[in-house]
């Protein structure tokens, strides 16, 4: 084989290396799974897993701000599950009573302790094109 041919398929190879191990390596400790309330309730304390993605609704009455207006609890409600959560850092504008909320973190004994807040409300952004002056185009 000639030797520019060779140093070509080294590099190649070298190229390859790196990146399948930059893929499979980089990117595991990153992915936190969405799991409902009552599996991780239920199964939490027995996962590999630490961190965890969950959704639900802010249990009306329930949220409580501590004295520094940075740390809040709230009830979050997923179909018949119910969960405490603490959050400290700055929530979403959205968030309130009733507000459908994504929360990221880990479960310590019956209180999840989020650090990651999120609020969902699509029918903010959501054009009603039932109001006079809106017309729609959509291409087909």
């Amino acid at each position: 084989m000639p030797k520019q041919r060779r140093k070509f398929v080294v590099l190649i190879v070298a190229f390859t290396i790196v990146t399948f191990g930059w893929i499979t390596i980089g990117t595991g400790a990153d992915e936190v799974p969405y799991v409902s309330i009552s599996h991780l309730l239920s199964e939490g304390h027995t996962m590999v897993q630490e961190n965890f993605r969950l959704g639900g609704y802010v249990e009306e009455g329930s949220i409580v701000y501590a004295d520094d207006h940075l740390t809040v609890e709230f009830t979050m409600l997923q179909e018949d599950a119910r969960l405490k959560v603490r959050f400290t850092g700055l929530a979403p504008d959205m968030f309130k009573d009733d507000a459908e909320v994504i929360v990221e973190g880990r479960l310590q004994g019956d209180l999840f302790v989020a650090n990651n807040l999120m609020t969902k409300c699509a029918s903010r952004y959501e054009v009603d094109l039932t109001e006079p002056g809106i017309e729609a185009h959509m291409e087909i």
